[in-house]
């Protein structure tokens, strides 16, 4: 039998959420809580895209804020 070398707390799982065709509500959310907590600049890709969207400042062209 295989061991995961890393330690969980309590409660944790490293077992992705499978949907079996039913009570999307509740997979859905149960699959954003997982993909936000493996990696969280994964879900700003799925959120917002690939791309860094850009917004112009007095001029100078920076970063938008993720609230944006």
């Amino acid at each position: 039998m295989e061991q995961n070398s890393t330690i969980l707390g309590e409660g944790h799982s490293t077992i992705r959420p499978l949907f079996n065709g039913t009570n999307y509500s509740y997979w859905r959310v149960r699959m954003k809580l997982f993909i936000q907590a493996n990696d969280y600049e994964v879900w700003r890709i799925i959120t917002n895209g690939s791309s860094i969207l850009m917004k112009r400042v007095k001029g100078v062209i920076v970063p938008k804020e993720e609230s944006e």
